[in-house]
């Protein structure tokens, strides 16, 4: 039945597949041969018997080597036996090394198409390109996070003005006296009950000019 259906299927036994098959063949007809030799060997052991208790010594004495025969026979199928079942064992063992063999050899192929696409050079080059990659999007991060588009655009007059204010501002911290901005505005709106000592205010206004001046200088350069 298998082989109609290997037929049908169009696939043909492996050799190694059709001699098991014959190697069991023959084994099942050397049991069969046992067989009889164990029954030939009973009945003679039973006609010597039968023929030592008719008087016939020497009819009983053929009968039992005949019965000799027939168990040497026997002991020798055994034998042959053993040697066909280990014949089957070994082609066993050979098949799965065929097998392994494939394996291992398609595992190999495996690995090899593997390192081909992982390859020293290709890993280097991935990384260089994602080093890249990472640099870009710290790139990008950093000028989505700028907030220069939220500081106040300023002309270099209005920065020179906030410079000179800065000026004054220390300037009256470190003396104590009201800056001139100050002063001219006191001026406007509230009248000055009091006037500071002519020669200290001539100092604090040469002060002041001496800053100032030291400051369009720094502009400058």
């Amino acid at each position: 039945m298998k082989r109609f259906k290997g037929f049908l299927t169009g696939k043909k036994p492996s050799s190694s597949t059709e001699t098991k098959a014959k190697l069991k063949r023959t084994i099942n007809q050397m049991e069969v041969k046992i067989k009889n030799y164990q029954r030939q060997s009973n009945e003679q052991y039973d006609l010597a018997r039968t023929l030592l208790k008719s008087g016939n010594k020497p009819g009983a004495q053929q009968a039992l080597k005949r019965r000799e025969l027939y168990l040497t026979q026997s002991t020798s199928t055994h034998s042959k036996i053993a040697n066909l079942q280990r014949t089957i064992d070994t082609l066993d063992i050979s098949a799965d090394n065929v097998t392994l063999t494939e394996t291992l050899a398609s595992a190999q192929t495996a690995i090899d198409a593997n390192v081909e696409a992982a390859s020293p050079e290709r890993t280097e080059e991935v990384m260089m390109a994602l080093e890249d990659s990472i640099e870009t999007v710290a790139d990008m991060e950093e000028a989505l996070t700028d907030t220069s588009i939220t500081e106040i655009g300023m002309d270099v007059e209005a920065d020179d003005r906030i410079s000179m204010q800065m000026a004054e501002l220390e300037a009256e911290l470190t003396s104590g006296t009201t800056p001139a901005t100050e002063i001219e505005t006191s001026q406007t709106t509230t009248p000055i009950t009091e006037s500071p000592a002519p020669a200290k205010r001539e100092a604090d206004k040469k002060k002041l000019d001496e800053m100032r001046r030291q400051i369009e200088e720094g502009l400058r350069s």
